[in-house]
């Protein structure tokens, strides 16, 4: 039954992979040994586009694709204080035992509005786009 869920989590998985025009970017490394990877593009305070990278399982992509796609519209604030419980709450069905993915994606988002804070992403750019 799950092994049919995660590979339907895995195929809906929204906005995977580096932003060419992020000024806010984190990456952090779960717990569990996952690591989330999130861009984002703000503008006049609201995030208006964002993408991430995941090396978890289906549950943690899942997570990470929900997070992304309920921040974008919030404001830097609003987006501050999503929490891995308001993650969870839109991604039902998740077992237990990996609740923690919602954590790490909210956790994540919240690190890359602090790099946006900072200043410019400086002196990053993705692989894919280098020339």
């Amino acid at each position: 039954m799950y092994d049919d869920i995660i590979k339907q989590l895995e195929e809906r998985a929204k906005r995977f992979g580096p932003m060419r025009d992020a000024n806010g970017h984190a990456k952090v490394h779960g717990e569990c040994g996952d690591t989330v990877e999130v861009w984002l593009r703000i503008d006049g305070g609201k995030i208006r586009k964002s993408s991430f990278l995941t090396d978890g399982c289906g549950y943690s992509k899942h997570c990470c694709s929900t997070a992304i796609c309920m921040s974008e519209g919030m404001t830097v604030g609003e987006a501050e204080s999503l929490s891995g419980a308001d993650v969870l709450k839109k991604c039902d069905p998740i077992p237990p035992d990996h609740f923690h993915c919602a954590d790490l994606a909210a956790e994540t988002i919240h690190e890359a509005v602090e790099s946006f804070k900072s200043g410019p992403v400086k002196g990053w750019k993705p692989k894919l786009f280098r020339r």
